[in-house]
């Protein structure tokens, strides 16, 4: 069944993996339908899954990754630009060049780092950009794990004016039962509007979905004190 859902669903190139839910790939779609951005930003190749409709959507990608096995599919990709090595030294030339440039970055997708504090300096970088015209969207993956979530929760949001909005749980994550990953909590999507204005006051995070992941870490491997 699912195989058949992802067919119908999904216009997946070969060679392409979208460690992805379907709400998350929907929800991604989505977005990027509603921007059709001018140029994107994503932290994090992997295989290149979520990499397939951010290019399809944008005149122009930088997508950043690690490990240099990311440019197997550089051919299927003429308006992506591939950029290996650590994001933390990687990302910043781009964000700057963005700045000084007259392109609009209207979309990021964060799904690189999945330590706490690797998380948080991409987010710091990625707030360092200023909107010109357009709004700028940034997505973050796995945003239900505890140890992403905690990146997420401390970069500078406050500290940045031209963040309006802030969705912990634009889509929610899960407790797995996978063998590799049995009783571990990931997926889920986060969401950042990004727009030209200064806002006018504190910035309100939502997370609709804590009262349910504090269930789920009762049932998790994770420390019980945490919740």
């Amino acid at each position: 069944m699912s195989v058949a859902l992802e067919d119908v669903l999904f216009d997946l190139t070969p060679g392409q993996d979208w460690h992805m839910q379907y709400s998350e790939r929907v929800a991604l779609h989505y977005i990027l339908s509603r921007i059709n951005p001018d140029v994107s930003i994503e932290i994090g190749t992997f295989r290149c899954g979520s990499l397939g409709p951010i290019s399809r959507a944008s005149k122009n990608v930088y997508t950043f990754d690690i490990d240099p096995n990311q440019h197997r599919n550089k051919a299927q990709f003429p308006n992506v630009e591939f950029i290996t090595g650590n994001s933390a030294h990687t990302l910043p030339p781009i964000i700057e060049y963005l700045n000084k440039s007259e392109r609009e970055l209207e979309f990021i997708l964060v799904d690189g780092s999945h330590e706490e504090e690797g998380v948080r300096l991409d987010l710091v970088e990625c707030l360092k950009y200023r909107p010109k015209k357009s709004p700028t969207m940034i997505v973050m993956h796995d945003s239900s794990n505890p140890v992403v979530r905690a990146g997420i929760k401390k970069a500078p949001w406050q500290e940045c004016p031209y963040v309006h909005a802030l969705d912990l749980d634009f889509v929610p994550g899960m407790l797995y039962n996978r063998a590799d990953i049995a009783g571990e909590i990931w997926g889920g999507l986060a969401v950042a509007l990004m727009l030209p204005q200064p806002r006018e006051g504190d910035l309100v995070p939502w997370s609709t979905f804590e009262p349910s992941r504090s269930v789920l870490m009762q049932h998790s491997i994770y420390d019980k004190s945490a919740v």
